[in-house]
């Protein structure tokens, strides 16, 4: 196909439509889940124009507005689009957001809770979560019983969790009741269920996990299950400058 003036690539394209970051875009397309006009497009660099009708999974897709939320996901919830067993993050937001084809950024496991971010902005997402920004994460975390000054002193040099080296940017205690028992944990680029396997490893359990920051970002107001509709840049500007919700 020529490529015009008004035609965009393919992996641009489904990430325009909020099916996913570019990369993960270019899977799905060499995996022959997009059509356009009703022939398989198998080349992630195939141009799309404004006139074509493009299917993914069987559905037409078009690039839709971008949507931004901040997030306090409730305990219980899966962070996922969709799940046939269990409430998504998905489920529980007003029905008005489902035409914006949301998906959360990164996660956090069934039984954590805390800020989130939901977007249909594949490019955002992808940025976000990318290791070259640097972009910390902050939580508060209870644990099961008082951690003692050694255990702390362990925690804080890395500990070493089934063959892998797992190491907090920072923990600190808080002076919350439970005393010895509440903790704040900086983490940067973390693996799935990172302070819940380094606390494990430290012959301790969480039993509960809240995500406070992204960035600069802070959670504080924002009531559980609720959100906020901001714009990329408001978003961009409060993860790096700062604002509490």
């Amino acid at each position: 196909m020529n490529e015009s003036k008004n035609s965009i690539r393919l992996n641009r394209y489904l990430a325009l439509c909020g099916i996913a970051a570019r990369r993960k875009a270019e899977e799905h397309i060499l995996a022959g889940k997009v059509t356009i006009n009703g022939e398989v497009a198998a080349e992630p660099g195939r141009q799309v124009e404004e006139s074509d009708i493009v299917l993914f999974e069987g559905k037409e897709i078009s690039p839709v507005e971008k949507k931004y939320l901040i997030f306090n996901k409730p305990c219980g919830i899966l962070s996922a689009v969709e799940d046939s067993r269990e409430r998504t993050v998905i489920d529980i937001l007003p029905p008005e957001m489902d035409k914006y084809r949301l998906f959360p950024v990164g996660r956090l496991d069934r039984e954590s809770e805390g800020l989130m971010i939901l977007t249909n902005d594949g490019i955002f997402s992808q940025e976000l979560i990318h290791p070259s920004k640097g972009i910390t994460k902050t939580y508060e975390v209870q644990l099961r019983n008082p951690m003692p000054e050694d255990k702390l002193i362990e925690w804080t040099k890395g500990v070493e969790c089934d063959g892998i080296f797992l190491k907090p940017l920072s923990v600190r205690r808080i002076g919350r009741r439970p005393l010895q028992c509440w903790f704040e944990v900086v983490l940067g680029e973390g693996i799935k269920r990172e302070i819940r396997l380094m606390v494990r490893s430290l012959d301790n359990d969480v039993r509960r996990l809240i995500r406070r920051k992204i960035g600069s970002l802070e959670l504080r107001e924002l009531t559980s299950g609720s959100n906020i509709s901001v714009t990329r840049e408001e978003l961009w500007s409060y993860i790096k400058n700062g604002k509490i919700v």
